[in-house]
């Protein structure tokens, strides 16, 4: 577990700058006046923590902040202690990159992740440095890898996001970012509860799924599309014969040729376009089993066709009606991936259904219009796949007619020389040899294609075989590792309920109820409402609560930092506020003495004149006022100041 603390901010440009005193372990408070910069103040430091401020972006429409976005080379520096390491963060405004300087050695991580150039991100170096595995979670098809910026928004009791929505609102603007399951995840990073070998294996287990069901949708689509018949050992003797009996055939036939006398030098012509026709027959002989095996094909691609739009057609209904439908796998339940005891063609419900008729994961409304987008982008595949079947066929078809008049011109062409050549051999013999030659080659094309069906058959079963022991192996360790999960988190959602039930009951709020449920969201005095007023002590105790537990168990990961900017939200009145925040101090003591021993710590809050306790008086470090001027930026032109700084 590792302890993250801000010493010193730091903003400087051509035109602007600021720099903050040194910032103490402990509580630290910026006091300041509507728009003098004490929001400011907290952007600095979640900018320079590698974060997304939409008012120093120039992308963005609204709320541009146009000191800084048009001053020029500016940057953010924080000076920061990492388990009492000192280390400089430095990033330009605009930059997708920060510099890290730690004993006069300086480097450079990416913000944005990319396997090539920057696989190794700035949140992953400080991830490490305090203790946090770097964490990935696969949500259907998306692979999320958690940022430093995802677990900020518990670390950031910022004004912009509604109190009553605990979290603060996600860098990423889509619906993943702020789904259930990261919030989740979030909250058991933070808490300690994250089991990196539990979460390996629930990806191990859903991947398992996912390559036995392709494996079984491969098998189930060859088998019904090709006719897969016979022993192979009795088809391979028959193919060694069939060889055998040709390689014999055109010997017998090559010696009738060569014993055959001629009348005149017309008998090598002779034999030429014999061959020839042999090798017209049996490619127009081919040709027609392809055509064959191909009308065989787009027959059943179009019945695919037509079962996809009902399904797509399904889709759409299911968009328009239903915001949240739970469509499973049968085989298992897609939450504790275990077995259900179903009959075949009957639903968990007990009502009758088609394999066709569901999906393997549970989807909200926007996940099934990515859903639809596949569907439709299949579709265009299938219909492709039709034309082209119906273009091979027609080249086919134009290539059989071309062979057929070729055979024709060669038979008209042997016809006349045995009419004008005069033989002493036996044509009649060759005649009947080339017929069945033809004939036992036409039977070899199709012993060929039975072979390759049946050894395509059985390399698909292998590996549906091979991948279903795989998923049951995988299903028995995410089973083991679930019951671990669960117990070891047990202790640490109960801790969390007994602090945040104790903080809310002295808060202006005073419940006599409270704790998380299963998304780890409070529930309190049984759901009975309360005025808006009241999100900001629900809201706020909740951070306390980790900051507490971060101060008392080792096991957590939280940082033991928290930045509160502006609580004064919600309509909330001055003495209920100053009631809330003086439970700080009393979170803070519950997590030190609970665990006997000083750790260090950082809470930075900023907020208003007079919206603060006395008591927190002797934490204020540094003043902001629009009476005096004195805003968080000034003005390089001024001499006096720059020379104070330096």
């Amino acid at each position: 577990m590792g302890s993250l603390i801000i010493k010193k901010v730091i903003y400087s440009g051509d035109a602007y700058y600021y720099a903050s005193p040194e910032l103490n372990k402990g509580i630290n408070i910026i006091v300041g006046d509507n728009g003098s910069g004490k929001s400011t103040f907290s952007y600095f430091i979640e900018y320079g923590l590698g974060g997304k401020i939409k008012p120093f972006s120039k992308n963005e429409d609204n709320s541009k902040y146009s000191l800084i976005i048009e001053d020029t080379n500016n940057y953010v520096q924080l000076d920061i202690l990492i388990n009492d390491l000192a280390y400089s963060l430095k990033r330009f405004i605009g930059a997708q990159d920060i510099f890290v300087k730690h004993n006069e050695e300086v480097d450079s991580f990416s913000l944005e992740r990319d396997k090539k150039t920057a696989p190794f991100t700035f949140s992953d170096w400080l991830l490490g440095k305090l203790g946090i595995p770097v964490f990935e979670l696969h949500i259907g098809a998306a692979h999320w890898y958690f940022n430093f910026s995802d677990l900020f928004r518990l670390l950031n009791y910022d004004q912009n996001t509604e109190p009553r929505k605990i979290y603060k609102e996600p860098v990423a603007e889509n619906f993943i970012a702020d789904s259930i399951i990261i919030r989740k995840s979030i909250f058991e990073i933070l808490l300690g509860m994250s089991s990196a070998d539990y979460f390996k294996k629930l990806d191990a287990a859903r991947a398992a799924l996912k390559a036995k069901d392709i494996a079984k949708s491969l098998l189930e689509s060859f088998t019904e599309n090709h006719e897969v018949s016979g022993d192979t050992d009795k088809l391979s003797n028959r193919k060694d014969f069939v060889e055998k009996e040709i390689s014999v055939l055109e010997l017998q036939r090559n010696d009738l040729l060569k014993i055959s006398t001629r009348s005149d030098d017309k008998t090598g012509e002779l034999a030429e376009i014999q061959s020839k026709l042999v090798g017209l027959e049996l490619k127009a002989s081919q040709d027609r089993i392809k055509i064959t095996n191909l009308i065989s094909e787009q027959s059943k691609i179009a019945i695919l066709h037509e079962g996809l739009i009902q399904e797509i057609n399904q889709i759409e209904k299911i968009i328009f009606t239903h915001e949240k439908l739970d469509l499973f796998a049968m085989e298992i339940c897609p939450f504790c991936m275990t077995e259900k005891n179903v009959d075949k063609g009957f639903c968990i419900c007990g009502s009758k259904f088609n394999d066709d008729d569901y999906e393997k994961f549970v989807y909200n409304t926007n996940e099934y219009k990515d859903i639809l987008s596949h569907k439709q982008k299949s579709i265009k595949a299938i219909t492709l796949a039709v034309e082209t079947y119906k273009e091979e066929v027609k080249l086919l078809t134009a290539d059989i007619q071309d062979t057929d008049q070729s055979i024709e011109e060669y038979t008209e062409k042997l016809k006349k020389i045995i009419l004008t050549a005069q033989f002493a051999g036996n044509t009649t013999r060759i005649d009947e040899l080339n017929d069945r030659i033809i004939k036992l080659k036409d039977e070899l094309v199709q012993l060929n294609f039975d072979l390759r069906n049946i050894d395509q058959e059985q390399k698909l079963k292998t590996d549906f075989n091979l991948k279903t022991k795989a998923f049951v192996q995988a299903q028995n360790s995410l089973k083991s590792a679930k019951e671990a999960y669960d117990k070891n988190n047990a202790s640490t959602i109960g801790l969390f309920n007994e602090v945040y039930s104790a903080l809310l009951a002295e808060s202006s709020y005073k419940s006599i109820t409270a704790y998380i449920d299963e998304d780890y969201m409070p529930y309190i005095d049984n759901g009975v409402y309360k005025a808006n007023s009241s999100e900001v002590p629900k809201r706020l105790m909740y951070y306390f609560t980790i900051l507490s537990l971060a101060l008392q168990l080792e096991s957590v990961k939280h940082p033991r930092f928290l930045l509160i900017d502006t609580p004064e939200a919600s309509g909330i009145d001055t003495d209920h506020l100053n009631q809330n925040l003086l439970l700080l101090e009393t979170a803070i003591a519950m997590g030190i003495a609970a665990s006997g021993k000083e750790k260090d710590y950082q809470v930075i809050l900023t907020t208003g004149y007079g919206k603060l306790p006395e008591e927190f008086e002797k934490y204020i470090i540094e003043r902001f006022s629009e009476k005096d001027k004195n805003f968080i930026l000034k003005p390089k032109t001024d001499q006096s100041l720059i020379s104070k700084t330096e």
